[in-house]
C-alpha cells in the first residue's frame, strides 16, 4: 500500500520538460484537476437525484475535460491546461449557478481562476489585473442573470444546505491547494534566496583558493575578541607565520604547486587551530593565526608544536617531493596598542625570524 502510494505520489509531482513552464504549477493543476474531477463525480450524482439528468450528462463531459487537463501537463502543454481548466471552471460553475440559484455556492470555483492566473509567471501582471477585475464583475453579472432567470430548479431546503455545504467544502479543498502551492512556492524561493546569500557571504569571507578566512573576515573576527577582552578580560595572542622561500618554491616547481603547497598547509593550519582560535590567510604566504584565551608563553608552546608539524609534513604534488618550512612572529594583545599594533609587533618578530635563520617562532 505504501509503494503504490509513494508510487502515485512520485507521479503526481512528475516534473515539466518544457523550461518555459514550471513544475509548480503543474502540479497545482493536477491536485486541482483530481479535485474537481471528485467534485463533478459527486455533483452529477447528486443532480441525477434530483432529476436533472441533462445537467447531470453535462458534467460527465466536465469530468473529460478535466482528465484532458490533467494529461496536458504531462505533454509540455501546462499553459493550455490552465486555460482549458480556467474555461472549465468558468462554463459549468456558471450553468450549475444558472440553473440551480447562485445562493447554492456553484459560482464559488470561478474565484480560484484569480489565484491561478496570478499564479502563471508568463502571464503580464496588467493581463493578470484585468482578468481579476473581469471575474469580479462576471460574478457580480452572474449573481444577477441567475436571479432574474428564476428557472424554478431550485432544490428542497433540506438539499440546498446539503449542496451548500459540500461545495463550501469542495471550494476550501480546492482553495487549501492553491494556498499550500503558493506557500511551498514562496519557501522554495526564500530557501533559494537563503542560500544564495550564504554562497555570498561565504565567498566575501573566506579566501577562495586556501578556504581558509580572509583579511576582511579575519578582522570582523578580531574585534570580537577586542569585545570579549575589554568585557572580561579573555587574553589573546596572535602570530604571523610566513612560508620559507615560498618563491624559489614557485620559482622551480611552478606556480600551481605553490597553489597546492598554500592549500595543504591552510588544510593542516584548519585541523591544528580546532578549539585553540582562528587562522586565515593574511596574504601570500603570510598566515595570521589568533590564539583565545592563551597568553604569549601557551600560545608558543602549541605554534611551535605547529612548526614541527609542517616542517614534517611531505609536499608530494605531481612529480615532485619537498618539504617546507614555516617563520612566526607573535605577539600577546595589548590593549594599549590595539590590534593593529600588536599584529605590527608580530610581524616585526616574523622579520626578525628570518633574519636568524627562518624555521623558528619568535615570541
Amino acid at each position: 500500500m505504501d509503494l503504490s502510494n509513494s508510487r502515485f505520489i512520485r507521479f503526481l509531482l512528475q516534473d515539466v520538460k518544457n523550461e518555459k513552464e514550471t513544475k509548480d504549477l503543474a502540479v497545482l493543476i493536477r491536485i486541482l484537476c483530481l479535485v474537481f474531477v471528485i467534485y463533478y463525480l459527486i455533483t452529477g450524482i447528486t443532480i441525477a437525484v434530483m432529476q436533472h439528468y441533462v445537467l447531470g450528462l453535462l458534467l460527465i463531459g466536465a469530468i473529460g475535460l478535466m482528465i484532458g487537463c490533467f494529461i496536458l501537463t504531462y505533454e509540455d502543454h501546462t499553459i493550455m491546461s490552465l486555460v482549458l481548466f480556467n474555461i472549465v471552471i468558468l462554463v459549468f460553475s456558471s450553468l450549475l449557478t444558472l440553473f440551480l440559484g447562485f445562493e447554492t455556492g456553484f459560482n464559488l470555483p470561478i474565484f480560484l481562476n484569480i489565484l491561478l492566473i496570478y499564479f502563471n509567471k508568463t502571464e503580464r501582471m496588467a493581463h493578470k489585473r484585468i482578468y481579476s477585475f473581469a471575474i469580479m464583475i462576471y460574478q457580480m453579472f452572474l449573481s444577477e442573470i441567475s436571479t432574474a432567470l428564476s428557472l424554478d430548479m431550485a432544490p428542497s431546503a433540506t438539499m440546498m444546505m446539503a449542496i451548500q455545504t459540500f461545495n463550501m467544502l469542495a471550494f476550501s479543498c480546492a482553495l487549501l491547494s492553491t494556498a499550500y502551492a503558493y506557500c511551498m512556492k514562496f519557501n522554495q524561493a526564500e530557501e533559494k534566496l537563503r542560500r544564495i546569500n550564504d554562497n555570498l557571504e561565504r565567498m566575501a569571507n573566506l579566501d577562495t583558493l586556501t578556504g581558509l578566512s580572509n583579511r576582511r573576515h579575519m578582522n570582523e573576527y578580531l574585534a570580537g575578541l577586542v569585545f570579549e577582552y575589554n568585557r572580561s578580560n579573555k587574553v589573546f595572542t596572535m602570530a604571523i607565520g610566513d612560508i620559507d622561500f615560498f618563491k624559489k618554491v614557485n620559482d622551480t616547481y611552478g606556480h600551481d604547486t605553490g597553489d597546492y603547497v598554500l592549500s595543504t598547509a591552510a588544510n593542516l593550519f584548519k585541523k591544528f587551530m580546532k578549539d585553540k582560535g582562528h587562522v586565515a590567510r593574511w596574504g601570500g604566504e603570510e598566515f595570521l593565526f589568533a590564539f583565545e584565551n592563551m597568553d604569549l608563553d601557551k600560545a608558543y608552546r602549541y605554534l611551535d608544536e605547529l612548526r614541527h608539524e609542517v616542517e614534517k609534513t611531505s609536499m608530494d604534488f605531481k612529480e615532485f617531493h619537498f618539504n617546507i618550512t614555516m617563520t612566526y612572529g607573535m605577539e600577546e594583545f595589548n590593549p594599549r596598542l590595539g590590534i593593529e599594533a600588536t599584529i605590527n609587533r608580530a610581524d616585526a618578530k616574523l622579520y626578525k625570524g628570518k633574519q636568524g635563520g627562518r624555521n623558528q617562532v619568535v615570541k
